[in-house]
C-alpha cells in the first residue's frame, strides 16, 4: 500500500499555482539573462502546441493539468510585479510604541524587556547584540525572528479562547482566530514566514469548515504561489527557504522518521525529537549554502527550548492583552501580580538557555564551500521522503541502516572540512602588503629600501612571487636567488625599457591583466595608491574584471592605499563610488588598522558584504 505523500498537487487550483511557482522561480534565477520573458512566452507556446496538433487520446491524461500551468504562467508574466526590491520588514511603529509603553509598566529588567520585545515582535533588532550572537551560535535565533512558530502559537491561543466563547458556533471561533491572526500579521508588516504560516492556517481552517482536507502538496504550492504573486521580493529569499524547508520536513520526513524510530511509541519526547531532527536536517543545506555555518548544538538546545517557548509565548500574549485592557491606575497597581507567571517562565527560559548554551553550542563555520555536505544532506532528505512515499520503511534492517546514516551525518558534518585555500594576509604596512595563497606570494604596493620583506612561514613553500611595482624588483631578485624561486611575475601597467633585462633575470612580464585579477575563483583584489595618472586604467580594469567574472558569488575588493595627506580623498571614493562608475560588486577598503579584520571577514564569509 502506497502512502499518499506526493510532491505534485492534487487539485486543479494546485496545478494553477504550480505554474506560478515554476514561472516565478525561472524569473528569479534567470533575471540577469537577457530575453528571459520572451523565452518563457515561447516556451508556453511550445507547451501548448502539442494540445492543438496531437490527437485527444494522446493528451487526455494531461488535459486537466497542463492548461492550468500554461494559463497561470501567462497571467503571472502579464500582471506580477517582478521589480520589487528585498527589504527588511520591521514591525509597525505604533505596535512597537504600544509594546514599549506596556513593558515600561511591567516589573521586568531592561534586558528582559528587550527579550520580550524580540519574542513578541519577531525582530532580532530588539534583542542585545551579544545575546543575538549567542542565540545564533546556539541555533535558536528563529525564536526571535518572525517565524511560523509565533503565529501558530498565537492563532492556537486565540482559537482556544474562541472555542470557549463560541462553543456552539465553531465557524465563529475560526473567523475570530483568523481575524486576530491577520491583525498580528499586519502589525509585524508581513514577514515572509508569518505570511506562509497564516496561509497555512487560513487554508487548513477554511477547508475544515467545508469538511474538506487539503493535501500538504497543495498547501505548500498554493502558499508559495501567493507569496510569489504578491511578495515577489520575498520569494526564494533566505527566510522563505528556511521556513518552507522546515515545513517540508514536518510534512514529508517526520512521518517517515516516526515509522523508523520507535514505531509504536507516541510520547511527547519522541514527537519532539523527530520534529527537531527533520527541521534541523532540512534547514542544514540552506544554512550551509548561504552562511557556511551551522549550530550542531542547536539540535538539542531546540529540543529543550522550543516546547518551553510554546508555553512562554501564550503567557506573554495573555499578560500583555490583560494589562492593556486595565485602566492606567489599576494597571500600575496590579502589573506586578499580572506578570508573575510570565516573568517566572521568562526567567526559567533565560536561565535554561544560558546553561545549555554554555555547556556546548558546537557552532561550526566552514572556511570554504562544502559541496559534499550539501549534496549528502539533499540525498538524505530524498531518501527519507522516498521511504515514506513508497512505504519502504517496514524492513527492520533498512530502518536501522537509515537511522545510523542519519545520526552519523551530523558528527561527520561537524568534523568535515573541505580544504580549499584562502588568501592570507601575511605582512602589511603603509604602502604595501603581502598575501599568500597556496604556494604563491602576492606583493602589493611599493617596496621601501628601509623595510626588508621576506618570505612568510606557510604550510606550502612559496614557489611563485607576483609583484606590481618596479620598486619591488630588487626584493624579488633577492628572494629569487636566496630561496631559489624560479617563477617570478611582474605585472607591468606601463611599458618599461628594461623588459629584456627582466627576462634575462628570469622575470616574466604580465601586461594584459592587473595583479589580483585572478586571486581566487570568487575574489578579485586590486590595490590603488591614488596616482591620478592611473585612474582611467584602474576604472577600466574594474569594469573588465567585473565583466569577465560573471559568477553570482564573485566579489571584488578595491584596497585604497593613499599617502597620509590623501586620506580624506580615499574616503571620498567610498562616498562617491557610483559617481566614479564603480558598481556595488566592489567593496572599497581603506588601509587602516581595520584593514586586516575587514579583509579576513570577507574572505571567510562573503555574505557579509
Amino acid at each position: 500500500m502506497r502512502v499518499n505523500t506526493k510532491l505534485l498537487p492534487n487539485s486543479n487550483f494546485g496545478w494553477f499555482c504550480l505554474g506560478i511557482c515554476v514561472t516565478a522561480t525561472t524569473i528569479k534565477i534567470g533575471n540577469k539573462i537577457p530575453g528571459i520573458y520572451a523565452f518563457l512566452f515561447l516556451f508556453q507556446l511550445l507547451l501548448f502546441f502539442p494540445f492543438v496538433i496531437l490527437p485527444p487520446r494522446l493528451t487526455k491524461h494531461y488535459n486537466r493539468r497542463i492548461p492550468w500551468v500554461i494559463v497561470a504562467s501567462f497571467l503571472f508574466l502579464l500582471f506580477a510585479d517582478t521589480n520589487q526590491s528585498l527589504s527588511q520588514r520591521l514591525p509597525k511603529r505604533f505596535f512597537r510604541d504600544f509594546l514599549k509603553q506596556e513593558l515600561s509598566i511591567a516589573p521586568l529588567s531592561p534586558f528582559e524587556s528587550r527579550i520580550v520585545m524580540g519574542l513578541v515582535t519577531g525582530s532580532t533588532k530588539e534583542i542585545p547584540k551579544d545575546f543575538k550572537e549567542l542565540a545564533k551560535e546556539s541555533g535558536i535565533l528563529h525564536l526571535f525572528a518572525a517565524s511560523g512558530l509565533h503565529l501558530g502559537i498565537f492563532i492556537g491561543s486565540i482559537q482556544f479562547l474562541g472555542n470557549l466563547i463560541f462553543s456552539k458556533h465553531r465557524w465563529l471561533s475560526i473567523l475570530f482566530s483568523l481575524g486576530f491572526g491577520f491583525l498580528y500579521l499586519y502589525v509585524l508588516n508581513f514577514p515572509v514566514s508569518f505570511v506562509r504560516a497564516y496561509l497555512f492556517a487560513f487554508l487548513t481552517l477554511v477547508s475544515s469548515l467545508f469538511y474538506r482536507k487539503i493535501a500538504v502538496s497543495d498547501l505548500l504550492i498554493i502558499s508559495s504561489a501567493t507569496i510569489a504573486l504578491f511578495c515577489f521580493s520575498d520569494f526564494l529569499s533566505i527566510g522563505f527557504l528556511l521556513s518552507f524547508s522546515a515545513v517540508f520536513g514536518i510534512f514529508y520526513l517526520k512521518p517517515s522518521l516516526d515509522q523508523i524510530f520507535y514505531k509504536g511509541s507516541k510520547s511527547f519526547l519522541k514527537e519532539n525529537f523527530t520534529l527537531t531532527i527533520v527541521c534541523s536536517l532540512c534547514s542544514f543545506p540552506v544554512l550551509l549554502y548561504y552562511f557556511r555555518s551551522y549550530s550542531f548544538g542547536g539540535i538539542w538546545i531546540n529540543y529543550c527550548l522550543v516546547p518551553l517557548a510554546g508555553i512562554l509565548l501564550p503567557s506573554l500574549y495573555m499578560t500583555l492583552l490583560l494589562q492593556s485592557f486595565l485602566p492606567g491606575s489599576l494597571s500600575l497597581l496590579l502589573s506586578h501580580w499580572i506578570w508573575i507567571p510570565a516573568s517566572y517562565l521568562l526567567s526559567f527560559f533565560l536561565k535554561l538557555f544560558q546553561c545549555l548554551s554554555n555547556f556546548e553550542r558546537a557552532y561550526k563555520e566552514w572556511k570554504a564551500e562544502s559541496s559534499l555536505l550539501f549534496m549528502l544532506s539533499l540525498l538524505l532528505i530524498l531518501i527519507l521522503w522516498g521511504l515514506h512515499r513508497y512505504n519502504l520503511n517496514q524492513n527492520r534492517i533498512t530502518n536501522r541502516l537509515i537511522l545510523s546514516v542519519l545520526f552519523l551525518f551530523f558528527p561527520f558534518s561537524f568534523w568535515h572540512e573541505e580544504v580549499k585555500p584562502l588568501p592570507i594576509l601575511t605582512q602589511s604596512g603603509k604602502g604595501y602588503f603581502t598575501i599568500t595563497l597556496e604556494n604563491k606570494m602576492y606583493l602589493y604596493g611599493i617596496c621601501s629600501p628601509h623595510k626588508r620583506i621576506g618570505l612568510p612561514n606557510t604550510i606550502h613553500p612559496i614557489k611563485q612571487i607576483l609583484f606590481e611595482s618596479e620598486s619591488c624588483l630588487q626584493t624579488a631578485l633577492r628572494l629569487q636567488k636566496k630561496e631559489k624561486i624560479k617563477d617570478v611575475i611582474f605585472f607591468e601597467t606601463q611599458a618599461s625599457p628594461f623588459v629584456r633585462q627582466y627576462e634575462k633575470q628570469g622575470i616574466k612580464i604580465q601586461s594584459s591583466l592587473r595583479m589580483g585579477n585572478d586571486l581566487t575563483k570568487n575574489v578579485t583584489l586590486f590595490r590603488f595608491d591614488g596616482n591620478p595618472k592611473e585612474v582611467n586604467s584602474l576604472l577600466r580594469a574594474l569594469k573588465e574584471s567585473e565583466t569577465f567574472n560573471s559568477l553570482q558569488k564573485w566579489k571584488g575588493i578595491l584596497v585604497l592605499d593613499f599617502p597620509p595627506w590623501k586620506k580624506k580623498e580615499a574616503k571620498e571614493w567610498i562616498t562617491y563610488q557610483k559617481l566614479l562608475g564603480i558598481s556595488n560588486a566592489w567593496k572599497i577598503i581603506i588601509v587602516e588598522d581595520q584593514f586586516e579584520i575587514s579583509l579576513f571577514h570577507y574572505l571567510t564569509n562573503p555574505n557579509l558584504l
